[in-house]
């Protein structure tokens, strides 16, 4: 781990933490078998989807009542390579969200960007989230990709599943509900960056992130979260504070998701590509190529990352933090 300042404040929950080794992970090229598309939901939430040559632009949905959070519903989101899904928002935009419906995970190879407004972009898919090794963000504000199955504002939940009463959904989500028994993996092999003194966040049952993840002047949030739990999401200061409770203490809960939700192994896989550095076995199980260490549910891998605060979490008691790369911590 690296610090440019001394004064630097750092962060980590260790519940089981190795660093006497560092392995060489490689990049996975998604299969080209698997179908990476961006289809709107016949739900009644009004995506519309229009595409530009290799760009998609993202207009519609639907607002809350107070104007400041645009949601969208997608029935599947996936980039190739060379491809940008282009979320066109406006100035009093705060929020933009996006669910994936279809019970596919997301396969994400190309560049996500939000443009006409400096809005938050949130994308929720309880089925699993991958970014490929070309994978890119160009966002004027904060990231979180989640395989909650809601996100909450207040006690009203914005729903994985389901119909939702957006216009309920007013000022900024703070909890994230995970109702299933695993949840879903989120895998990043690419380059997911956020500007200047913005948070980019992952927050999944496993996070395997072998690519770069940047936040200069900002807070990065990495959390394994155990099923049939809740996430909250506080920033006091600079720095942003994580709590995790059991789903029992809610008064209300999003709707019940039940589709598929890929394991890890098959978001690697992609549905027939391979990955360097990272093995599936004959069982199904992930390793560490080299290491003879298996990654198992409720771990974070981590590989470099660049910022000014850094806290990662695995919340089931048994999980490990894994760090496979260089850690630079500035101070802000």
């Amino acid at each position: 781990m690296k610090s440019t300042d001394k004064k630097t404040r750092f962060f980590l929950t260790f519940l089981s933490f190795t660093a006497s080794a560092i392995w060489e992970i490689g990049l996975f090229t998604p299969s080209q078998t698997a179908t990476a598309q961006i289809t709107p939901a016949s739900d009644g939430t009004n995506t519309q989807i229009t595409p530009n040559g290799n760009q998609f632009n993202i207009e519609g949905g639907q607002q809350s009542s107070d104007g400041a959070n645009l949601f969208h519903s997608f029935q599947q989101f996936g980039l190739t390579q060379g491809q940008t899904a282009n979320f066109i928002s406006n100035p009093n935009i705060r929020n933009i969200l996006g669910r994936v419906v279809g019970g596919d995970a997301s396969l994400i190879n190309g560049l996500i960007q939000v443009t006409d407004g400096n809005s938050n972009l949130f994308l929720m898919n309880p089925a699993g989230i991958m970014f490929g090794a070309n994978a890119s963000l160009n966002v004027p504000a904060a990231f979180t990709a989640t395989t909650a199955t809601g996100i909450g504002f207040g006690n009203n939940w914005f729903s994985a599943a389901g119909t939702n009463n957006y216009a309920q959904l007013v000022g900024s989500p703070n909890t994230f509900a995970f109702t299933n028994l695993q949840p879903g993996g989120i895998v990043n092999l690419g380059n997911l960056a956020v500007g200047q003194g913005q948070n980019l966040s992952l927050l999944g049952g496993t996070i395997l992130s072998t690519g770069q993840l940047s936040a200069p002047g900002g807070n990065l949030t990495v959390a394994a979260v155990p099923g049939q739990n809740l996430v909250r999401i506080s920033q006091p200061g600079n720095l942003l504070s994580l709590e995790i409770q059991p789903q029992s203490t809610a008064s209300s809960l999003p709707n019940n998701w039940v589709l598929p939700v890929a394991s890890l192994a098959q978001l690697l896989t992609g549905g027939g590509g391979s990955a360097t550095g990272v093995t599936v076995n004959a069982q199904g199980q992930v390793e560490l190529t080299g290491s003879g260490l298996q990654v198992k549910n409720g771990d974070v891998v981590l590989g470099e990352y660049t910022g000014s605060s850094l806290k990662v979490d695995t919340t089931s008691g048994t999980g490990n933090i894994i760090f496979t790369g260089d850690i630079y911590l500035f101070s802000s």
